[in-house]
């Protein structure tokens, strides 16, 4: 399942991939090894905001990155939209 969308010229956030697949936060969570919705909320919420967490480098982002075809990379949590 292949999806290619940008943003306002920017790459993709974690959530707004999530929506465009129609996941909720349980079945993203479960879709990249996780047990809980709460760490796939918090993974989506926007740079600089204070619950963000940023995927741990290694088997958390690569497997964001393989879920989601590379369409959400590690730069996207860390930039935000201008």
């Amino acid at each position: 399942m292949i999806i290619d969308i940008k943003c306002k010229g920017f790459d993709v956030k974690l959530d707004d991939w999530r929506k465009s697949k129609k996941l909720s936060y349980a079945k993203l969570a479960k879709l990249v090894g996780q047990n809980e919705a709460t760490v796939a909320r918090r993974w989506c919420m926007p740079p600089g905001h204070p619950n963000q967490l940023i995927p741990r480098k290694g088997k958390n982002m690569d497997r964001i990155i393989e879920v989601t075809q590379g369409s959400v990379m590690p730069n996207d949590f860390y930039l935000e939209d201008r």
